[in-house]
């Protein structure tokens, strides 16, 4: 087998792509550890700038490479799931502050869906792009779920997130500063809400209450963008 040959087996080869994937993202930890766990060094950027360049010079259409993490994929339902557990463990906050969680959860992530989709349609963005956008502030796993179920760019609305949870990471703490939150709680349930599961890895790193109050937000928020948005982008 020649070297022509052998690239393109191994590059055609899903066990590749899947190997390639998780070791990025170790790197993406190492490096976000040593750097002081800075959010501009977060493990998504860092995989994300190491794997792209190579898929590109293997020229591996987006699909391909997707599929080829059909492990991975496999176990978001699980994930999906085990949101359930945080819901759970928190249940004494949802019935001590049961009115402002209620309240900002509706009102938090109703703005957050109208804005971005109003941006878009300033734009001129076609009815697909809109419908990848509202899903932009749900975890990956119900986002999958909910972009097929209301004829979105699955791809597109994965990118959505992703870049939505980055831009909650970067830009969580600056906000948090400039507008003077000092509650933990907010902090984190804003995170949460807004950035998913990375604002949660973030609300983490600042106290387990706000850790507590980010896994609440985006347990929350992902059943309920789950239940109601195929409704409404049914009958819209």
């Amino acid at each position: 087998m020649n070297t022509e040959a052998l690239l393109s087996y191994v590059s055609s080869t899903p066990l590749t792509w899947l190997i390639l994937t998780i070791s990025a993202y170790k790197v993406g930890v190492f490096v976000y550890e040593k750097m002081g766990k800075n959010a501009l060094f977060q493990p998504m950027i860092i995989a994300l700038l190491l794997i792209l360049p190579v898929v590109i010079y293997a020229k591996i259409p987006f699909q391909t490479y997707f599929q080829s993490l059909h492990f991975l994929h496999f176990f978001l339902g699980p994930a999906t799931v085990a949101l359930a557990l945080p819901l759970y463990k928190n249940i004494t906050y949802i019935k001590a502050y049961f009115v402002p969680i209620t309240i900002t959860l509706f009102v938090g992530g109703l703005f957050a869906i109208l804005s971005a989709v109003g941006i878009l349609y300033l734009f001129g963005a076609s009815q697909a792009t809109m419908l990848s956008m509202t899903t932009k502030s749900i975890t990956t796993p119900i986002g999958i779920i909910v972009a097929q179920d209301i004829g979105a760019i699955v791809s597109l609305s994965i990118g959505f997130i992703a870049i939505t949870g980055l831009l909650g990471v970067l830009f969580g703490n600056v906000v948090f500063k400039w507008l003077n939150i000092k509650s933990d709680a907010a902090k984190g349930f804003s995170l949460g809400l807004v950035a998913h599961a990375l604002g949660t890895s973030s609300a983490v790193e600042i106290s387990e209450n706000a850790a507590a109050f980010a896994a609440l937000a985006m347990g929350l928020s992902g059943v309920f963008t789950a239940i109601l948005l195929p409704i409404a982008v049914h009958f819209l």
